[in-house]
């Protein structure tokens, strides 16, 4: 359920997307902000920061996260400022509710901007930080080229694991040296043998061990920090002090216009599940509406802001797009401390039907998709009549939805990709008719695609699943390509070279164009 003291909009020029927590009961006169890390970093962290919010509210103190201009949900810019903006606008929200001290809290990367931000006085928390700008933007750098490979850089724009950077953007981050602000109370939280900042060596300093499961891994398998949490909010609530003082509702926008588009919050079904809607404008009462699953436990923005530039330039085409978050991602619902994030759950279909029902769209104007786990739950029930289902990266076709409490805490992979299996899986697929493959598709149970293609046909409308070269093949060696054979409305599109968790720019930029095109094809049809 939506917290009464939780607030949720836009705020300042351009506009920053902000979530402000204010405590139920007395407030401290210390706010403090959660500055939001980078990249993909920032998309895994999502849980564990709202936690720490949910932390710091118990003990009297109100926050702010957010998303700064031209990330996430907030308004487009380039500016190279902006992510040190972001957070001083975050700061003003603060001390307008009557908060007189503020605190900035910066994971990872985002310790460059607590510590650009933090003035004279202010309280600052560095977890897991950097020693610079530069040695962050360098190791950054390495893991993109091992992961997107050595070509990262089109037209001016350099690609990092979910973040884009321009020239002016990289150089504004290289430059940062985290110095600690005169007179301000300062505690840095680093993992094992990891050196503080030099700038902070004065700050009370403590090490943990439970980073890396959080930060360094997917959101499918991220564990929350519960240790760091708890400590990092005590600490804070020690620096808080006694004195309190009565806070005042955020004047936030509710809506952010962007040119073709405008941008609201939806509370969708009976267990207030966050969304955020795209609209064409002017508007249109008759336009095509698609709904849109995240992958993993990701929330609403998906990687590098995929679903977000997606919705945006569908409202320039006349289409509203409708971001979800379900039950243990983004804003929706609490953050369990000692709950893995729901994989493949039953949970998901659930809300995606009572977000259906809340939207109320007739289905020849519906589609519904998703990226990877989220194509799974877009395919789910076949009850759901819609006009188009798109599934972006499919990646598991052989599972039931998981019973309602249950939860996954890793996903297998669907096909064995080593030893014997795999060498006779190439063979068969090299030198077997085309009939025999077809008639095991379809007759063979276990890990091939028969169960998740019938739901998908089931559907009346068109069904469309678009392929990453490697999930391609993973589909082709459980006999997807010869069972669609015989299902007229599904269809599969290939785009070479691309990755699939989409953290490539030039990779996005393909797939945004492919989505797009499907979907004005098939509602100007």
């Amino acid at each position: 359920m939506a917290d009464p003291r939780a607030f949720h909009g836009w705020y300042g020029e351009p506009a920053a997307w902000v979530a402000v927590q204010l405590p139920g009961g007395p407030a401290s006169t210390l706010g403090v902000v959660l500055c939001t890390p980078l990249g993909q970093d920032g998309v895994v962290a999502y849980r564990g920061l709202r936690l720490l919010a949910d932390e710091l509210g118990r003990r009297g103190i109100a926050t702010v996260r957010y998303d700064p201009p031209g990330r996430g949900d907030a308004a487009p810019s380039d500016d190279p400022d902006a992510v040190f903006e972001g957070a001083r606008s975050a700061a003003a929200i603060l001390r307008e509710a009557g908060c007189s001290r503020i605190g900035f809290v910066g994971l990872s990367s985002a310790a460059l901007i607590a510590s650009v931000a933090a003035g004279q006085g202010d309280v600052v928390v560095l977890w897991s930080p950097p020693s610079s700008g530069r040695q962050w933007l360098r190791r950054a750098r390495s893991l993109a080229t091992i992961m997107l490979g050595p070509d990262r850089v089109d037209d001016g724009v350099e690609s990092l694991i979910g973040l884009e950077l321009t020239e002016p953007q990289a150089a504004a981050l290289a430059g940062v040296s985290l110095v600690a602000p005169d007179g301000s109370p300062a505690l840095v939280v680093s993992r094992p043998n990891e050196p503080v900042p030099a700038g902070f060596a004065g700050a009370t300093t403590v090490e943990v061990d439970d980073v890396a499961p959080f930060l360094d891994v997917s959101s499918a398998s991220s564990v929350l920090p519960v240790a760091s949490i708890g400590l990092i909010a005590d600490w804070l609530g020690a620096q808080a002090g006694d004195a309190t003082t009565e806070l005042r509702a955020p004047q936030l926008q509710a809506e952010l216009e962007l040119g073709p588009a405008v941008e609201r919050i939806r509370w969708l079904g009976p267990d207030r599940l966050f969304a955020i809607e795209t609209r064409p404008r002017p508007d249109r009462p008759d336009a095509p509406v698609l709904l849109l699953n995240s992958g993993a436990a990701e929330h609403r923005v998906g990687p590098g802001d995929f679903q977000v530039e997606l919705a945006r330039r569908l409202a320039a085409d006349g289409v509203a797009t409708v971001r979800l978050d379900r039950r243990g991602t983004g804003e929706t619902g609490t953050v369990a401390p000692d709950a893995p994030d729901l994989i493949y759950a039953a949970e998901w279909i659930e809300d995606q039907e009572n977000a259906i029902d809340a939207l109320a769209v007739p289905a020849d104007r519906l589609a519904v998709g998703g990226l990877c786990s989220g194509a799974w739950v877009a395919a789910q029930p076949a009850s759901r009549s819609r006009r188009l289902y798109l599934a972006i990266h499919p990646a598991r076709y052989d599972l039931a939805p998981m019973a309602p409490g249950a939860f996954v805490d890793e996903v297998a992979p669907t096909v064995v990709t080593g030893g014997f299996r795999l060498w006779l899986q190439n063979r068969y697929r090299r030198w077997a008719p085309t009939w025999v493959r077809r008639l095991r598709a379809r007759r063979l149970g276990g890990t091939d695609a028969s169960a998740f293609l019938r739901v998908v046909a089931s559907h009346s409308g068109r069904a469309v699943l678009v392929f990453s070269e490697v999930d391609h093949e993973i589909f082709q060696r459980v006999g997807g390509e010869e069972l669609i054979a015989g299902m007229p409305n599904v269809e599969t599109v290939e785009l070479p070279t691309i990755d699939h968790p989409l953290f490539a720019r030039r990779t996005r930029q393909a797939m945004l164009a492919e989505v797009r095109g499907c979907v004005l094809e098939t509602f100007t049809a």
